[in-house]
């Protein structure tokens, strides 16, 4: 099977990541960086210095006042180390919320996504909140930080201060949902949403290791679609998506949340079944069969439902058996079902194993 054939590059897999997306990321950074050492190392007024106490707890936010006022230098050098820290966009919301309320000495603040209350800190309530956007341009992903002045309002200065510090925000806010997307991409399948071939080889092989230490029982299932070119050839590539989309999704309303349901590559698809023998991934390979068949997918003309059938190979982990064994055993079981007809669940044999 055309799993073989790839078996022994695994290392040269990946997903088809767009590295455009990783390049704008750190170019980004890497401007922003130059922006705030030049803009940091300017004179500033002095200020006194406040000591700043520690940041109050969650259940404490909404009406404790908000920390000492922190200079610019040190609210700048809080979010660059978040940054460094996670890109998990988050994660960084917090601090931004927490750092720019305490820089500009707002009462309190808020954080909106998409018109949804994200977080808060100090006293939210009781007077008007001025709104700055840290959507960096992005409609679909709107952030908004909404800061309440003191008595008095902001200062002019403060005011400046609150727009540059939002800038530099939503800049970082924009680099951590860039660097989201381009792991996301580097584990799941574009079409599907399942997760890709180096993903599955990942978490079998996590599995494998945890039931050398642990013991339990752990199977894989491998599945084919069945003459999957002749769909292409005669319904057409959009017809061919959607029965890939059709069985994706039947995968997901089989599995367990412990399953890891994958897309290896063209119709080749594989489960990872942890804590699971040959009885049982047998029996769920047979469920996903029979649903599959009674499917009708309106591929023809006027909408007429097609049916496609699927083959599966089934093989159970055993004592010392290594991951590209168990990979042979289920496919050569695989490669059984297609030659006694297809749209049939066979199990590997003890030789094969």
């Amino acid at each position: 099977m055309a799993y073989l054939r790839t078996i022994s590059t695994v290392g040269q897999v990946g997903a088809q990541i767009h590295w455009s997306l990783a390049f704008f990321a750190v170019l980004a950074s890497l401007l922003t960086l130059a922006i705030l050492a030049s803009v940091v190392g300017r004179p500033r007024r002095a200020r006194e210095e406040e000591p700043i106490p520690p940041a109050p707890s969650h259940t404490e936010r909404r009406h404790a006042p908000v920390a000492g006022r922190r200079e610019a230098r040190e609210a700048l050098a809080l979010v660059g180390d978040a940054l460094a820290a996670t890109h998990n966009p988050r994660a960084l919301m917090p601090v931004i919320l927490n750092v720019i309320t305490e820089a500009t000495g707002a009462k309190g603040g808020r954080l909106l996504h998409d018109g949804e209350e994200a977080g808060w800190v100090g006293e939210v309530e009781g007077v008007d909140g001025v709104e700055f956007d840290l959507s960096s341009g992005d409609s679909a992903n709107r952030t908004t930080l909404v800061l309440y002045p003191p008595e008095g309002g902001f200062e002019d200065e403060t005011m400046k201060l609150a727009e540059w510090l939002s800038s530099q925000a939503a800049i970082a806010l924009e680099n951590a949902r860039l660097h989201d997307i381009v792991q996301w991409q580097a584990i799941t399948d574009e079409l599907t949403g399942l997760v890709n071939r180096r993903r599955f080889l990942d978490a079998l092989r996590s599995e494998i290791s945890r039931g050398q230490r642990l013991g339990g029982q752990l199977s894989v299932v491998l599945a084919d679609l069945d003459d999957f070119k002749l769909v292409n050839d005669r319904f057409g590539h959009h017809a061919g998506d959607e029965v890939l989309l059709a069985f994706a999704d039947l995968l997901r309303a089989h599995g367990r949340d412990v399953d890891v349901a994958a897309r290896l590559g063209g119709e080749e698809f594989a489960i990872l079944l942890p804590e699971t023998g040959i009885d049982g991934a047998s029996a769920g390979a047979e469920r996903l069969r029979r649903s599959l068949a009674e499917l009708a997918l309106p591929l023809g003309q006027n909408g007429e439902g097609v049916h496609v059938t699927a083959s599966f190979g089934v093989a159970q982990l055993s004592n010392g058996q290594s991951l590209d064994a168990l990979l042979r055993a289920a496919d050569s079981a695989l490669y059984e079902a297609k030659g006694k007809g297809k749209n049939r669940v066979e199990v590997a044999s003890a030789e094969s194993a």
